[in-house]
């Protein structure tokens, strides 16, 4: 379509209503249905029976509670994952974070409450989600979801598939203004120009705002994009932001490395009444791919040559709950029309006693007195008349009752009704069976609501830009302050990284659904209780995390000393780490580690233990020493034993020489004496020689 024609905007307006205009009309009769005073009575019975009772006995709205009450016990919860390039669990984290801040911010449980129960009634309501000043004070924009009033009469899609809606190429939203209103907003326009939103569902409320309407008109149109690649890897878009950082990233070495061009849908919003536009030019929004309209259907099918349909429990319920009013009216009208109870008497057996008897309807007598009739004594007061309640009807009335229950798929038990008083398993079987005839509207709210996280995913870097402090909320309820696309050079690299770095990577977003919790603090008590008997000092461990979600005066504080016992004992990991506790572990593994006072007391004790064990060795050694030297001082004994006998015998010896040399001296003296004497005596015989004596003798 031409998307800067009028006419155009308003045939495809028209179009889309009347493709639509089927379901929407059911789905206005469904909210007159349980809303509107009388709503729950077909008008031609209310006009042709205006003389007869018509109560309302209300089930319809009891089964929505009902439904309502299992939907606001399931959680949803939209989880950002990363999907391919360099996305990383931790801006995934980051992410996370941020959406749930918007959700807090936007009070997004309301809005997705109040459109669930809505989509139960009628089958259909939805949301939006916008950029605008949250603070007027900043000059930052925040992401918001917003509530989309009337849903039915006001927000229309152009053709889709997608029971988010997600496939849609155009839509419109409509406001009303009354007419002082609209002429101060819109100067010079006039209050005669409004746009059609009605459809053929009846009026059931006549004092209302005379208002005039007009509308949004947003739609995707297709656009050339330039990209390019810088030399860290990162790839951005050629636009008016990426020109005020590329000088940073120059003076941080980062230089472009290539550029292409690529297509990509974005969203534009031009402003109009009936009478033609209210802006001179469409608006370019931050948007991409989506609109920003997020619808929620129930029972959403396509059928009939792309023909959509849905429809909410009250549809199913009407037919039903007439019928119910109809058969209860009936049977009061019958009891109430019917004879009153008489009894039959002769005035002789009322004779003194005709004000009690006359009474008998209006007072509470505890006994009533009479006479005998002398006349007929046997006769005594017969009772007759009274009301009689067709048991036709009354079947019919409990039938419709309990048809109700089964077209809602709803059972005795899920509605708190156990007169036979099963088991507990009994109990959790039955509501589990009703539990899973409702889970059409669990899913029809978990399918939009993802869809919401994923338009958030997509325009969150385009809203929360680099050089931007956001707030981060966790799950447990605590936060976080992060500054986003904030460059830091690593010092041993030397390469430069952006923290908390949203324009990196892609990521998909899914939403979980689980049992439900007043809070998310109740929910991780809960968890962790059910836990703790099977992982042994699981409660120990993440003390800190108990802690902070107990909600309690001071359990901050107490959640602080536990985490920095927890810190300093090493039981944190560094992927859990804030950036002041990472900050302070790197330094200390650059620096001697500081023992704690067990391990130095450990480290005493095994010091004492090796001192005594060296003491005991030298003692020991000091032992053996002593045995070695007695040991040498013996040995040295013997061998000065040895040496005095070696001494002895030598002397010994020595003494038998010389004493053989004394004795072969005295032999020689004794001889030489002898051999003197001979010669003295061979003188004087006259031999002159010894030799002589000897050769001649």
């Amino acid at each position: 379509m031409d998307y800067d024609s009028h006419s155009a905007c308003m045939d495809a307006l028209k179009k889309a209503q009347e493709a639509d205009q089927d379901n929407r009309e059911k789905a206005q009769e469904a909210h007159n249905f349980v809303d509107a005073r009388g709503g729950q009575w077909e008008d031609g019975v209310l006009q042709g029976d205006s003389d007869k009772p018509q109560y309302t006995f209300d089930q319809t709205n009891a089964i929505i509670d009902q439904i309502y009450g299992q939907m606001k016990r399931t959680d949803y919860d939209i989880t950002v994952r990363p999907e391919s390039g360099k996305a990383t669990k931790d801006i995934a984290a980051t992410y996370d974070g941020m959406v749930r801040n918007i959700e807090n911010v936007s009070n997004a449980d309301t809005i997705y409450n109040l459109a669930g129960r809505n989509m139960i009634t009628a089958g259909i309501d939805g949301w939006e989600v916008v950029n605008k000043y949250v603070d007027g004070d900043s000059f930052d924009q925040d992401l918001v979801i917003q509530k989309i009033p009337d849903f039915i009469n006001r927000c229309w899609l152009g053709p889709h598939t997608e029971p988010d809606g997600s496939d849609a190429q155009v839509g419109w939203v409509l406001e009303g203004l009354d007419t002082a209103e609209f002429e101060k907003k819109f100067p010079g326009r006039s209050t005669s120009a409004s746009v059609d939103t009605e459809n053929n569902a009846g009026h059931q409320y006549y004092h209302r705002h005379d208002l005039v309407f007009w509308g949004q008109f947003r739609y995707l149109k297709e656009e050339s994009r330039e990209i390019v690649r810088m030399s860290n890897g990162k790839v951005y878009e050629v636009n008016d932001d990426f020109e005020t950082i590329v000088d940073d990233l120059a003076n941080l070495g980062v230089t472009e490395v290539e550029r292409r061009k690529r297509p990509i849908k974005c969203m534009y919003t031009r402003r109009f009444d009936a009478n033609g536009w209210i802006d001179d030019k469409p608006t370019k929004t931050i948007f991409r791919h989506w609109l920003n309209i997020i619808p929620c259907y129930a029972h959403f099918k396509i059928t009939d040559k792309s023909k959509l349909i849905y429809w909410g429990a009250v549809e199913k319920l009407m037919d039903p709950q007439r019928v119910y009013n109809y058969s209860l009216s009936r049977e009061i009208e019958e009891g109430a029309l019917a004879a009153r109870k008489t009894m039959i008497v002769t005035p002789a057996m009322v004779e003194g006693f005709e004000d009690e008897w006359e009474g008998l309807n209006v007072e509470a007598l505890p006994y009533l007195r009479r006479n005998l009739d002398s006349e007929m004594p046997e006769l005594t007061p017969q009772e007759t008349g009274g009301p009689q309640i067709n048991q036709g009807l009354r079947a019919l009335s409990e039938g419709m009752a309990g048809m109700m229950n089964s077209v809602a798929g709803l059972y005795a038990t899920s509605m708190g009704d156990n007169p036979n008083a099963q088991s507990g398993v009994a109990i959790d079987k039955l509501m589990d069976r009703g539990d899973a005839g409702n889970s059409i509207y669990i899913e029809g709210r978990e399918i939009s609501q993802c869809h919401t996280g994923r338009i958030l995913v997509d325009a969150i870097p385009r809203v929360y830009k680099q050089g931007r402090q956001q707030r981060i909320l966790n799950p447990d309820g605590s936060y976080e302050m992060a500054m986003i696309g904030d460059p830091v050079r690593d010092e041993r690299t030397g390469e430069v990284l952006f923290q908390y770095d949203l324009s990196e990577g892609k990521y998909d977003v899914i939403c979980q659904t689980g049992p439900g919790y007043k809070t998310r603090q109740s929910q991780t008590l809960a968890t962790f209780d059910s836990l703790a008997q099977y992982v042994p000092g699981l409660l120990e461990s993440n003390a800190d995390i108990i802690l902070n979600n107990t909600d309690a005066p001071g359990m901050d504080k107490a959640a602080e000393r536990v985490r920095r016992s927890l810190f300093m004992s090493g039981a944190i990991p560094p992927s859990q780490m804030t950036e002041e506790e990472l900050a302070e572990f790197q330094a200390m593994q650059e620096m001697p580690p500081q023992e704690s006072p067990e391990m130095v007391l450990a480290r005493a004790e095994e010091g004492k233990a090796q001192a005594d064990l060296i003491e005991q060795q030298n003692k020991q050694a000091q032992i053996q020493a002593d045995f070695e030297v007695k040991k040498a001082e013996i040995a040295l004994k013997q061998e000065d034993q040895r040496l005095r006998k070696i001494e002895l015998a030598v002397e010994a010896e020595k003494v038998g020489a010389e004493i053989k040399g004394i004795g072969a001296k005295a032999a020689r003296d004794i001889a030489e004496a002898e051999a003197q004497d001979i010669e003295n005596d061979a003188t004087k015989a006259g031999i002159t020689s010894l030799a002589e004596v000897a050769s001649g003798g």
